[in-house]
């Protein structure tokens, strides 16, 4: 009986320990979310220039395991239409990798840019993540976490998404929109408005480049790269008309 009441005991004790650090988490992520406008699309203005930069200026994990701190600038931004969110990133990084082609869940070893969103984060705590390289090779799932996601290989995706990629002596460039019937299909009850929260994040990486790298737009404290931290995500808030 006292065997297991002692194991009793241990198990309780995990659990408080495991509540601490997950309030913990919460608080920290609480603390140091950014929050972005997502204003309407202006033709007259270019892809980039409509609201103000994202910048991905957190590299959290930078020189990690003696590795160089690379942190190339880099930034994105985010508008929408009637029908489409609109999304621009532009980096400096330079000595790209560009080795997956088509879609391929190992595009982030490559140079790569990506945008991970919770668009209806009021009916669901799903989100899709869309990661890009300089080719405009693509990853994209759905899920709730890194470990049960759904993987959405559409086969017209650069149609589809209208993908645009530019590379040149000082960097690459990436743009490319998200139709909202095509949320609509995992967020039946998506509506965005005026004041209403989306929740995401703006990353910046490339695993098996020369120079490693992991870069987020909204702080992570965690002693790890891993950017499936919903927890972490930032606000994205659909702004002005």
């Amino acid at each position: 009986m006292a065997h297991i009441r002692n194991l009793v005991y241990t198990v309780i004790i995990i659990l408080i320990i495991i509540s601490i650090r997950e309030a913990e988490i919460m608080r920290v992520s609480e603390s140091r979310r950014r929050i972005y406008r997502v204003n309407r699309f202006d033709p007259r203005r270019g892809a980039g220039e409509n609201g103000a930069a994202a910048n991905v200026d957190c590299f959290p994990w930078g020189g990690l395991d003696g590795t160089d701190d690379y942190r190339p600038a880099t930034s994105a931004g985010m508008a929408y239409t009637g029908d489409s969110l609109l999304v621009f990133m532009e980096t400096a990084e330079t000595g790209l990798r560009i080795e997956q082609k088509g879609f391929s869940g190992q595009v982030y070893t490559d140079s790569c840019m990506e945008l991970f969103l919770m668009p209806d984060p009021e009916n669901s705590r799903q989100y899709l993540n869309w990661e890009f390289n300089p080719a405009g090779a693509m990853y994209l799932s759905l899920g709730k976490d890194r470990y049960d996601r759904l993987d959405l290989p559409e086969e017209n995706y650069r149609e589809l998404f209208q993908v645009k990629t530019l590379t040149g002596t000082g960097g690459w460039s990436l743009e490319y929109r998200i139709p909202l019937s095509f949320l609509r299909r995992f967020f039946p009850s998506l509506e965005p408005r005026r004041g209403r929260a989306m929740r995401g994040n703006f990353y910046k990486c490339g695993d098996k480049t020369a120079r490693p790298h992991f870069g987020c737009w909204s702080p992570i404290d965690l002693p790890r790269p891993d950017f499936h931290c919903p927890d972490f995500f930032g606000d994205l808030i659909i702004g002005e008309e």
